[in-house]
């Protein structure tokens, strides 16, 4: 019998979390629930909507989309965070005119990542 380190079945037990987390989140990222992110994405949401948020809102850093202002109010621009730009930041050409639109984006965008396409529920994705 091999004998396993604390940090080994740490790292077992995080692997183990890790997957029934983004399962869970996979399934609770129905289109129904993209469909309330993007009608109000300020808020208020149901607890199904508001766990796809914080899930989608974690994601590594290292190419995640941020929501810029290009003024006082607007318009809005998204960025990438690209290690090795200047600033590591690339800001795209698109401008939004208001920063729930540019919201909307970004919930889409993060929801793809995620779990693939949107409305495939069922389906396995590795993560």
């Amino acid at each position: 019998m091999v004998q396993r380190t604390t940090t080994e079945r740490v790292a077992e037990l995080e692997t183990v979390f890790g997957r029934r987390f983004n399962a869970r989140v996979r399934a609770d990222l129905t289109s129904e629930v993209l469909d309330e992110l993007l009608r109000n994405p300020l808020g208020p949401h149901t607890d199904k909507a508001s766990r796809v948020r914080r899930a989608l809102g974690s994601m590594a850093i290292t190419g995640k989309q941020l929501i810029l202002s290009l003024g006082p109010d607007g318009p809005w621009a998204i960025g990438v965070v690209t290690v090795g730009a200047p600033g590591n930041l690339v800001v795209g050409s698109d401008a939004h005119h208001s920063y729930e639109d540019a919201m909307r984006v970004i919930f889409t965008h993060r929801a793809a990542q995620f779990a693939g396409p949107v409305g495939t529920e069922g389906t396995s994705h590795e993560n």
